[in-house]
């Protein structure tokens, strides 16, 4: 079978993780990808089309994107573009962002992804410094020497504080697209972001926003990445999720909060996103997230990226 592409670094230390990938062919990322991991992805080549925060952009080589814990976000390769494309990615997970705040107060680097997610194009002295980061992230955890740990954390901080000092919300990629269609299903996810909890057949929504059903189908997929039941669920698990953070309510309450008239069915979907059930999920509290960092790096037997772990066979309209 052809190669579809070749992981050319990974690994994760003490909370942060580096996924160097080269890939020669399409590659699309499918369902089910929201993780509390901060993510930073950096474009070496090629292009990649991106969806957060209910819109896509386009991003090329040289460009930065900032990807806020917790937030619903798919990449697909871009139509009329090359597939082929070659990425670097760190994660940061939530307890040790938590950590290094703590460490550093005033930096308040949560708070900078939280107000600052999008795409940077960044320049030449920019693009050099992230690679330079990287590179020394995988010098010291090959050679493992003393106090390699630390030095990795130190290294994320100084790279944190770059983009901290030049990287601006105004600066960021608008949206890749900007005609009507497009913007109606801009809309539409502005709405069931809204109305989340609320029941909504396809006909309604289509009679609404006034399409064909199967055409709003077909292009919500196109455009989010996600059928349009899918993306509601996915807003209802995020949502119970923090529910079952920050509230003592049971979990028959806060079913009945995001939507679900079946308890069954909630527990079974919130599995299915979670890999636990909602009372395991509180009981562990942020121990567990949708995809373990301590797993998601590359196993010799079947070389999958954290990307190939994710992904779901798109079968949904």
């Amino acid at each position: 079978m052809e190669e579809t592409g070749f992981v050319a670094y990974g690994a994760s230390v003490n909370g942060i993780s580096l996924e160097h990938v080269n890939r020669r062919r399409e590659h699309n990322m499918s369902v089910r990808h929201f993780h509390d991991e901060y993510e930073i992805f950096y474009i070496m080549d090629g292009y990649r089309q991106f969806f957060f925060n209910n819109r896509s952009f386009l991003a090329g080589k040289g460009d930065l994107v900032l990807i806020d814990s917790d937030m619903i976000h798919m990449t697909r390769c871009p139509d009329h573009c090359e597939p082929g494309y070659e990425r670097m990615i760190l994660y940061i997970t939530s307890q040790k962002m938590a950590q290094m705040d703590a460490k550093f107060p005033d930096l308040n680097f949560a708070a900078f992804f939280r107000k600052n997610p999008g795409i940077y194009h960044l320049n030449p002295r920019q693009q050099e410094f992230f690679l330079q980061m990287c590179g020394r992230f995988q010098e010291e955890e090959t050679r493992r020497a003393f106090g390699y740990a630390q030095a990795i954390e130190a290294n994320t901080v100084l790279l944190l504080l770059s983009l901290v000092r030049e990287l601006t919300a105004g600066e960021s990629i608008l949206p890749l697209y900007q005609d009507e269609k497009y913007k109606c299903v801009y809309q539409l996810a502005d709405y069931l972001t809204q109305h989340y909890a609320e029941q909504h057949s396809l006909d309604q929504l289509a009679a609404q926003f006034y399409l064909s059903k199967f055409y709003m189908c077909r292009l919500f997929r196109r455009v989010i990445g996600y059928s349009v039941s899918e993306y509601q669920t996915i807003l209802r698990i995020q949502k119970a999720r923090e529910y079952l953070e920050k509230t003592k309510w049971s979990v028959s309450t806060i079913a009945e909060r995001v939507g679900y008239n079946s308890l069954t069915h909630f527990e079974r979907e919130f599995k299915r996103y979670m890999t636990v059930s909602p009372l395991r999920y509180r009981g562990t509290l942020h121990t567990v997230t949708a995809f373990d960092v301590s797993t998601d790096f590359m196993q010799p037997a079947d070389n999958l990226t954290r990307e190939e772990r994710e992904s779901t066979p798109d079968t949904e309209l």
